[in-house]
């Protein structure tokens, strides 16, 4: 009796094992494909500025992110800069400075990942980590 529930959880956690590979997202060294080519300069936290192409985020070329309660996407054409602030649980606080000149208070979700190119290899980092996004 062991001997047969011991091989049943064998089986089992493979099966599970197996399964856990489509987790992630994206497959790793690929950047999503996006309609838009977006360039961006990403600045993280600890000071390091990345220029990328094929710019995303979470594979789509706009912010998404919460004013008050609703939910607010802005084209990241529109979008001169977005500077990140204050991460609180799972949101960071975010100041994205339009085109047009008005700048907007915003809440992003802290796990979200920003997707580049860099001409030399695939980019991602989640947002939690980044310090500045500027679009020339």
């Amino acid at each position: 009796m062991k001997r047969g529930l011991f091989f049943l959880f064998i089986v089992a956690a493979a099966l599970i094992s197996m399964g856990m590979g489509g987790l992630g997202g994206q497959p790793e060294g690929s950047v999503p494909e996006t309609d838009i080519l977006i360039q961006a300069n990403v600045k993280d936290r600890s000071g390091i500025t990345t220029s990328l192409n094929q710019f995303s985020m979470d594979g789509k070329t706009s912010l998404d992110a919460w004013r008050g309660q609703g939910k607010l996407t802005i084209p990241f054409q529109h979008i001169e800069t977005i500077s990140f602030g204050e991460i609180k649980g799972d949101e960071v606080k975010v100041e994205a400075k339009l085109k047009s000149g008005n700048v907007m208070t915003l809440a992003v979700r802290a796990r979200a990942l920003f997707y580049g190119s860099t001409g030399f290899g695939a980019f991602q980092i989640k947002s939690r980590d980044v310090a500045t996004i500027d679009f020339p």
